[in-house]
């Protein structure tokens, strides 16, 4: 162990600053994440923010202005050209990421989805690399989509890194409003700042929209409450 890794990770969200270390327990097997790096059984930190981890893994909370691809994230991203057959793909980082046209379950080289410039993809980081466009992929490691995929409609919004990161959390409170309010809505999340939406109604899709925007900024009591005025405005 380091000797400057003399903490374990706290329990709870702690503010840190870049060198900090922890050690990590020898009973944990953790996957680090964004904003630090793994050195001697212990992590430090690369950069300022709020450690958060969990039974699995651990990380760094800060709302970057760009987005740093991350291994196994998922992203949503928008098609922006071909290659051969390589599919480019802006994800709102520093450089377009590539992703194979059979990147996708059961996808061979006669059967596969042809992509066009705007088509919508729910996808995997397989690669990440500072020096190299990052890879995607429709598949997980097992080669299934387990929900990642082509999107369909629906409308994307812009929001901030932290708040992406709040509303993949399990059982986030943000989204919990929005399944007491609506039947029927899909909602995909990708770490990269953006919001893919999808509902039975284009009211209610712009309703949800406007919703997630105002989390930005608001409380969830006071973001509830716009919702609710946006849905008797929207009728």
């Amino acid at each position: 162990m380091s000797d400057t890794a003399r903490k374990e990770i706290p329990d709870k969200p702690s503010i840190v600053v870049c060198g900090d270390s922890f050690a990590i327990p020898p009973d944990k097997d953790l996957t680090v994440g964004p904003g630090l790096v793994f050195r001697n059984n212990s992590v430090t930190c690369t950069k300022p923010g709020v450690i958060k981890s969990n039974d699995k893994s651990v990380w760094i909370d800060r709302n970057n202005r760009r987005y740093v691809p991350v291994l196994e994230e998922r992203v949503i991203g928008i098609i922006i050209g071909r290659v051969m057959d390589e599919y480019r793909v802006d994800i709102g980082g520093a450089h377009v990421a590539m992703m194979s046209s059979i990147a996708f379950e059961g996808a061979t080289q006669r059967n596969k989805p042809e992509l066009k410039p705007g088509n919508v993809v729910f996808a995997r980081v397989i690669a990440a690399n500072k020096d190299v466009e990052p890879e995607l992929a429709c598949v997980n490691k097992k080669g299934k989509a387990n929900g990642l995929q082509v999107l369909e409609g629906g409308h994307i919004i812009q929001c901030s890194l932290g708040l992406s990161r709040k509303l993949r959390q399990h059982k986030s409170p943000l989204t919990q409003p929005l399944f007491n309010h609506f039947k029927s809505f899909e909602l995909c999340v990708g770490m990269n700042g953006r919001v893919w939406v999808r509902s039975d109604t284009n009211k209610h899709t712009v309703a949800i929209s406007i919703y997630l925007k105002r989390c930005e900024y608001l409380c969830v009591a006071d973001a509830v409450m716009t919702l609710k005025q946006t849905v008797r405005a929207l009728g």
